[in-house]
């Protein structure tokens, strides 16, 4: 167990994860990318480890770049075009989301946000299904932005595995503590596998990114060791 996931085992896909019946099954589950449910049976739809978080949080961790949008799921996209009231957004995935000028915090139709094509944005998915084009949002259920929105100048955005975004989001994980303790930073990680930092040197960032981007090769605990001399090296 690290950082408060536990690896099940692994599995293809086909493999029966588990049976739940939310009828008559003591207490919920929740699945995540990668396993499916159906007729009372979960099953993997993919290979890789199965893993297991505190609150029940069933998903197949695989080392994939490719992004397959999921519902409510927080993801950084790049504003490539503009539509009427609406922006395209790319977020790594095989559709372009949309976004609504009114989907900002305190937005009106006097008072709307005008995105400039390659702005970067971190919010949240509303809409995720194969029949449906993706559609992101930067407020929450009461209109309140909660860190969403457009992601300020001066920063460096860069693309990481899946597996890697979902070991540096989770909150007990202590790689991004340990990166803390020698430079003070603002990072962003979205679902799909981006990543935006911000320092106040530009040197500060490279060395942060090349910090993270060790996450690709080494273990959690193993980068965590390295990451403090990492940063010295490269922030002469």
């Amino acid at each position: 167990m690290h950082g408060g996931l536990e690896s099940v085992r692994v599995v293809l896909p086909g493999d029966e994860v588990m049976s739940y019946n939310p009828d008559t099954s003591e207490g919920s589950i929740y699945l995540g990318p990668g396993l499916r449910w159906e007729d009372g049976m979960v099953r993997a739809a993919k290979a890789g480890l199965l893993k297991k978080t505190p609150r029940q949080l069933y998903f197949v961790d695989t080392h994939q770049k490719r992004y397959i949008p999921q519902r409510r799921e927080y993801v950084i996209g790049i504003v490539t075009k503009k539509k009427g009231d609406i922006y395209k957004v790319d977020i790594g995935g095989s559709e372009q989301a949309t976004i609504s000028f009114l989907s900002f915090e305190n937005a009106s139709k006097k008072t709307r946000r005008d995105l400039a094509l390659g702005d970067l944005i971190y919010g949240q998915l509303i809409v995720a299904n194969k029949h449906m084009e993706p559609e992101m949002v930067c407020i929450d259920a009461y209109d309140r932005a909660m860190g969403m929105g457009v992601l300020p100048a001066g920063g460096v955005m860069f693309s990481v595995s899946l597996q890697v975004a979902r070991e540096i989001i989770n909150p007990e994980s202590p790689f991004l503590l340990t990166l803390s303790k020698k430079v003070k930073y603002t990072v962003v990680v979205g679902m799909n596998g981006r990543v935006w930092v911000k320092a106040t040197r530009q040197n500060n960032m490279v060395a942060l990114m090349n910090c993270i981007l060790m996450l690709e090769y080494m273990t959690p605990e193993e980068a965590n060791d390295k990451a403090l001399k990492v940063l010295e090296a490269l922030m002469l």
